[in-house]
């Protein structure tokens, strides 16, 4: 009796652990939420916990130009950054697949001085020195795309130390999976 339940015991551990090993990517969906009544812009959800090799899909809830856009310091060293076109038509998408663990943060540039920003958990949180640091020439060119919605007094760049990104504990505490 005691063989039969050991024999049944190693094969459910062995087929958890090939489950696991073929564990399929997935796709998560966050919506882009232009709430013209509370006028609000909004990425739903606002963070959102994955694992490496799954796909987030953006999708424009309405005729509102909106793109996904990093941070120049919001990714991941040796990620690739998010920068997605515009997105003008209701329903139009855009789809990234993450491969990087890390926290991947972003905003819509149109919208940023209106809160329209997110966050995605690849895995785990970044710690402070794995984050991307951007070069001056980056630095520049990130304004120069800020530049075409605001003038330099309308809105200034919060390196990701100043940013409210709320921290890891309200990540945790709002994260989706």
């Amino acid at each position: 009796m005691l063989r039969v339940l050991l024999s049944a015991l190693v094969l459910c551990l062995g087929a958890s652990q090939g489950v696991a090993a073929g564990q399929q990517s997935k796709n998560h969906v966050v919506q882009i939420v232009s709430d013209y009544d509370n006028l609000r812009m909004y990425f739903k959800p606002k963070v959102l916990v994955i694992q490496p090799g799954d796909t987030v899909t953006w999708v424009n809830q309405a005729a509102k130009d909106h793109n996904i856009v990093s941070y120049p310091d919001g990714f991941p060293k040796g990620a690739q950054k998010l920068a997605s076109p515009y997105l003008k038509m209701k329903g139009q998408e855009w789809k990234h697949t993450f491969g990087k663990k890390g926290t991947f943060e972003y905003h819509c540039i149109p919208h940023l001085p209106m809160g329209m920003h997110g966050t995605v958990i690849v895995g785990r949180h970044s710690a402070a020195n794995e984050f991307h640091e951007p070069t001056a020439k980056e630095m520049q060119a990130y304004h120069t795309k800020l530049r075409e919605f605001f003038d330099e007094e309308e809105f200034k760049y919060k390196p990701r130390k100043k940013r409210k990104a709320g921290g890891a504990k309200q990540h945790k505490k709002h994260a989706h999976k």
